[in-house]
């Protein structure tokens, strides 16, 4: 019998040693697939274009307007493409001072450092000195040979402009040539001229006067070779005055509170404050500040407005004014003032009158 031989079912035996697998754990595998990502997140954020690529920049252009009586003016302020917005914003506010002064015409007083002075510091109850105890001396600011309280030995007179009158010894005419007065072909600075010219020659030597012209800045009157003071109505003077008042130009903006402080700080009988400009207006602290300085000094103040609205705001701030200080209150329509020939131009204030540094 042929033997069936054995079966073998085993795997056949594997020749050298065995090594078993290494899986990749799923968590390296997360955190490879995430830097990848990661850094391609950024290289792609890296090269994008930023802002506004491609797109031109373009300039901004300011025009600054300025509200006359007649008619609006606009000047345009364009900043180079270097500056920044702050700067072009700088210039259009230097802009604003209107027009430029004209090239022979001498710069006002620049009084800014005594006016501040004047406003931050309490005046004396006698009404002189420019801040605490300094003396007037029939001067705000140098010595002079009189005094800023009333003289005993002047005589009453009653002044007049445009229907407002006011009695004393003492008058301060306090009047804006601002470039908005050159409206209506310069009729209201023109005819604000001619009543102030009327009303000082209404005055005599034994009544005394000052005249305040203002933009931004102030010019008094002076005579020559003496500091800013009430000037007596000799007729020499008033001849000065006259050819100081003729020559005077307007332009530039508007400061109503460093001009009528000038004024009281002279101690008149009476101001007689005239102004087209019923923007800016005194705020009411500031209109409180000028009515305390102005009851120290015993002062009347009488407010005259142009304007071509055919009447006055209900908010005037000048009726305030007024009302605040005993004073009278008269609105003039410029459309109605007459207009008179032109007169030939007059120099600025020469060997007669100091011209204002």
């Amino acid at each position: 019998m042929n033997a069936t031989p054995p079966r073998n079912d085993s795997p056949p035996a594997k020749l050298g040693p065995e090594i078993p697998p290494h899986p990749t754990p799923p968590l390296l595998l997360s955190f490879v697939l995430h830097l990848v990502l990661l850094i391609l997140i950024a290289w792609v954020a890296s090269t994008a274009p930023k802002g506004s690529e491609g797109i031109n920049d373009r300039q901004i252009g300011i025009a600054v307007v300025h509200r006359l009586p007649d008619r609006d003016r606009y000047d345009e302020v364009t900043a180079a493409p270097n500056e920044t917005v702050q700067e072009a914003v700088a210039d259009a506010s230097s802009a604003s001072a209107a027009a430029a002064p004209p090239a022979d015409l001498s710069p006002p007083i620049d009084l800014q450092g005594i006016l501040s002075a004047m406003q931050s510091t309490p005046a004396p109850q006698s009404g002189s000195g420019i801040a605490g105890e300094v003396k007037l001396d029939g001067d705000a600011f140098g010595a002079g040979a009189g005094t800023s309280s009333r003289s005993p030995s002047g005589q009453q007179a009653t002044a007049k402009l445009f229907g407002v009158s006011g009695s004393g010894t003492r008058f301060v005419y306090v009047f804006d040539r601002s470039d908005s007065m050159n409206g209506f072909g310069g009729l209201p600075l023109r005819s604000a001229k001619r009543e102030l010219i009327r009303s000082l020659q209404s005055l005599s030597p034994q009544q005394q006067f000052q005249i305040i012209f203002y933009n931004e800045n102030v010019k008094p009157f002076q005579l020559s070779g003496m500091p800013m003071t009430m000037v007596s109505g000799e007729p020499n003077n008033l001849k000065r005055a006259q050819r100081y008042v003729e020559a005077i130009q307007a332009f530039g903006g508007t400061k109503h509170k460093g001009a009528l402080l000038m004024a009281l700080r002279l101690s008149p009988d009476v101001v007689f404050f005239l102004t087209d400009a019923h923007i800016p207006r005194l705020s009411q602290l500031e209109l409180k500040v000028v009515q305390d300085r102005a009851e120290q000094s015993g002062t009347t103040i009488h407010a005259i407005e142009f304007g071509s609205r055919g009447g006055p705001a209900a908010d005037s701030f000048l009726k305030d004014l007024a009302a605040m200080n005993h004073g009278q209150y008269q609105y003039v329509d410029v459309r109605q003032l007459r207009s008179d020939p032109a007169q030939p131009a007059a120099a600025e204030p020469g060997a007669d009158e100091a011209p204002a540094p």
